[in-house]
């Protein structure tokens, strides 16, 4: 993956420190190497990635905060030791890193390790789950943010036609896309079912429309068209991160569908409501591990969906959704306003 694609939904990140009176200064760190993911190489150009972190850091050593777009935990830790002189400064952003530290022992003891040695923390929505406290996040020097909008986007669809309800990302089977596909067509046969995926030679499932998404230029013609975008995340990825995906719905104007994950029901209603949230009924999810089955996860967790996109579709198609707020509080400009409030608590 390209670097200047990666994570597109938080560039107003950049520009909020750059909006911000308080002297933020915002370094990209995208996660992306040579090679196939997880690969010797891959790792390889993870690392050298975080090797020149230190440098560009120590390069921003005049600026008050700083603030870290991305990293990997075990890199980080790594190389944390040549920053130590400028923990006081620097905020990195969690994104993936929690959901990993609860999956795995190692990444959870890097979490933990890093914490202690004076790591600060940017977190998205909240960081108030009691879970946190087995890794050190929660502290009140760590910064919390909204997951930022990009900047909006012209809504296309026609409120008289039929309702289109899309499905966006990159398409992988074990990401269950298939099933929420045909169970999508089995409870909307009056709605064109959408799949915007950035690879559509993988798709094939009759009655459902293929885009391709490749551009994102089309990504967001595709979102803008839709009357609801379903996400189905899966609980093992999804239960304690954030959406880019939800953001550039958002920014397009479209209602979205999600599970009753608690970032992502924090992310879709607040601080006004821009879609539904469906709650999950399977089997409860263990702590340390997730590992029921995948088929039992999806029949438990779906159960409701259908009933929240027709919701979803009803209140698009009659207003009831506040996009214009939702983005407001979410823009560049309200992230600086934080960021500038964040600086003030901090002087005391």
């Amino acid at each position: 993956m390209n670097a200047e694609k990666y994570h597109p939904s938080l560039r107003p990140l950049e520009e909020a420190c750059r909006l911000a009176q308080s002297g933020w200064y915002c370094i990209p760190n995208p996660l992306v190497g040579r090679g196939g993911e997880n690969s010797l190489l891959w790792k390889t150009g993870i690392l050298l990635r975080h090797m020149a972190l230190v440098f560009r850091c120590w390069k921003a050593i005049s600026c008050r905060h700083i603030q870290v777009r991305e990293f990997s935990t075990l890199p980080l830790l790594f190389v944390f030791p040549l920053l130590w002189p400028l923990r006081n400064k620097l905020y990195f952003l969690i994104h993936h890193n929690l959901q990993w530290a609860i999956r795995s022992r190692i990444e959870r003891f890097g979490m933990l390790t890093l914490a202690r040695v004076g790591a600060r923390w940017a977190i998205f929505e909240t960081q108030d789950f009691p879970m946190f406290g087995k890794i050190c996040v929660p502290s009140p020097r760590n910064l919390v943010l909204p997951h930022p909008v990009p900047e909006k986007f012209s809504k296309h669809w026609k409120k008289n036609g039929s309702p289109m309800i899309g499905v966006a990302g990159y398409y992988r089977p074990e990401k269950g896309v298939d099933e929420l596909l045909r169970l999508l067509t089995k409870h909307f046969p009056d709605c064109e079912i959408v799949a915007g995926v950035p690879n559509p030679e993988a798709v094939n499932i009759p009655s459902v429309t293929v885009l391709d998404t490749t551009s994102d230029e089309s990504y967001r013609r595709m979102l803008a068209r839709c009357d609801v975008l379903v996400q189905n995340g899966a609980r093992d990825s999804y239960f304690y991160r954030a959406s880019g995906v939800i953001a550039d719905a958002a920014a397009c104007g479209t209602a979205v569908v999600v599970p009753d994950y608690p970032l992502l029901r924090q992310q879709v209603t607040v601080p006004v409501s821009i879609g539904e949230v469906f709650q999950g009924l399977g089997p409860k999810r263990s702590e340390s591990a997730f590992g029921y089955s995948q088929k039992k996860r999806h029949e438990g967790e779906w159960q409701q969906m259908p009933e929240a996109v027709r919701c979803a579709v009803e209140k698009t198609r009659t207003g009831q959704y506040n996009f214009n707020a939702y983005c407001a509080a979410r823009s560049a400009q309200a992230l600086a306003d934080c960021l500038d409030e964040f600086s003030r608590r901090q002087d005391g």
